[in-house]
C-alpha cells in the first residue's frame, strides 16, 4: 500500500537513511530518526548479492533500493515503515544491467533507469502497490556511456509532469530523456556536445527548472539548466580546472541550487546558488583526504538543513550537515573503517 504522494521537491520524512555497498558485496541499510543522533544499521542483502553503488528513495509507505546483482542482474529491495524486514524483487535477469542504477519516485511509480548491454538505456516503473515491473528501451546500442540519473520533473504553470534521464552520450556529450507520466514515447535532446561531460551527470528540478550538474574537461564542474516546457539549455560554469574528481550531485535545498562533489585532492566541495540568482558559492565540507567516493546529497528536510554522505578514509561512512543559513559544517560516523566499498546514496524516509 502507498501512502499519499508528495511533490518532487518536498519529501516527506522524519529521519534519514543511507545505503551504500558493504564487504564482500554486501549491501547495507543505515536510519537516523531526525531528532537522534545515533545511526542504525541492517543489513539488506550477504555477500555476493550487490556489484555496484546502490540507489535509495522513499517510495509511499516504503524505504526502497536499487542495486546491480550477481551477473549483472538488477534487483530491487523494500521494507515497509516501521518494518525491519527487507524484500527482494528482479527488476531485470543476468546480463541486463551495466551500471549503478538510479531509483526515483515519479507521481505514483517506483522508476530505474540503468545501462544495459552494448551501451542501452532502460527504464523501469512499477506503480505503488504492486508487483510488476515494466521495462521500456529509452535509447538504443552505444548510446549511453555512464550510469544514468533519474528524476520526476512536475510542475503546474505549464503544466508538465514527466520522468527525466541525465546520461553522459557517446563522445562525451550529455544527453537528456523526458517521458510524460502515462505516456510511451521518450523523447532526447542533447544538453552540451561532445567532450563536455567526463563522469556521470545528476539530474534533479531546481524551482521552475530541470537540472543537470556535470563534471567537464580537466575536472571543471557544470551546472545545465532549462526551464520547464522549454527547450533551451543553459550552461554555468560552476567550479575551474582541477577541481572535481568525482560524479557530482545535484538537489533543491531550501531556496538554493545546490551541488556535491570530491574535489581534487580528496575534499568534499559543496557549491549554492540562490534559486534565479547567477553566482555560485563555493565551501568546503570536508577537508583534504576526507572523501573516498561521489557523495551522495540529501533532499531539503524539517527542519532544513543540507546533508551528505560519503565513503571516508579507510572504507568508512561519514554524514556531514548544515543547517540552513549557517556555516559550520558538523560531522557524523555513520559506519567505522572497512565497512564501505562504494560510494552511498541517501534519502529523506518515513520509517519511524
Amino acid at each position: 500500500p502507498a501512502a499519499a504522494v508528495a511533490a518532487p521537491d518536498s519529501p516527506p520524512s522524519n529521519g534519514t537513511a543511507v545505503v551504500a555497498q558493504g564487504p564482500d558485496h554486501s549491501l547495507d541499510f543505515y536510519w537516523q530518526a531526525e531528532s537522534s543522533k545515533t545511526w542504525q544499521h541492517q543489513r539488506i542483502s550477504g555477500a555476493g548479492s550487490a556489484y555496484s553503488a546502490p540507489s535509495v528513495a522513499q517510495a509511499g509507505s516504503e524505504a526502497v533500493v536499487a542495486v546491480e546483482g550477481p551477473g549483472h542482474s538488477l534487483l530491487f529491495y523494500w521494507e515497509t515503515d516501521g518494518s525491519t524486514t527487507w524484500h527482494k524483487e528482479t527488476v531485470a535477469g543476468s546480463g541486463s544491467t551495466y551500471s549503478a542504477p538510479a531509483l526515483a519516485l515519479v507521481a505514483d511509480s517506483s522508476v530505474i533507469a540503468a545501462e544495459g548491454p552494448l551501451g542501452r538505456l532502460y527504464f523501469y516503473w512499477q506503480q505503488l502497490g504492486t508487483s510488476v515491473w515494466h521495462p521500456e528501451l529509452v535509447a538504443g546500442k552505444q548510446s549511453t556511456f555512464s550510469a544514468p540519473s533519474v528524476a520526476w520533473v512536475d510542475d503546474s504553470s505549464p503544466s508538465v509532469t514527466e520522468s527525466v534521464i541525465a546520461a553522459e552520450g557517446p563522445g562525451q556529450r550529455l544527453d537528456f530523456y523526458s517521458q510524460a507520466v502515462g505516456a510511451k514515447g521518450w523523447h532526447s535532446e542533447l544538453v552540451a556536445s561532445k567532450s563536455s561531460t567526463y563522469a556521470a551527470p545528476s539530474v534533479a528540478q531546481v524551482g521552475t527548472s530541470s537540472t543537470i550538474a556535470a563534471e567537464g574537461s580537466r575536472g571543471r564542474l557544470y551546472y545545465y539548466w532549462q526551464s520547464i516546457g522549454t527547450k533551451a539549455w543553459h550552461q554555468e560554469l560552476v567550479a575551474g580546472a582541477y577541481s572535481t574528481a568525482s560524479a557530482p550531485a545535484i538537489k533543491r535545498i531550501g531556496t538554493s541550487s545546490v551541488i556535491v562533489s570530491m574535489g581534487s585532492h580528496g575534499t568534499l566541495d559543496y557549491y549554492w546558488q540562490s534559486i534565479g540568482a547567477s553566482r555560485w558559492n563555493p565551501e568546503v565540507a570536508a577537508g583534504l583526504g576526507k572523501a573516498g567516493s561521489a557523495p551522495g546529497l540529501l533532499d531539503e528536510l524539517v527542519p532544513p538543513s543540507s546533508g551528505i554522505v560519503v565513503a571516508g578514509p579507510k572504507a568508512s561512512l561519514n554524514y556531514y550537515w548544515q543547517a540552513i543559513g549557517a556555516k559550520a559544517w558538523h560531522v557524523e560516523r555513520v559506519a567505522g573503517s572497512n565497512t564501505t566499498y562504494s560510494a552511498p546514496s541517501v534519502t529523506p524516509v518515513a520509517i519511524f
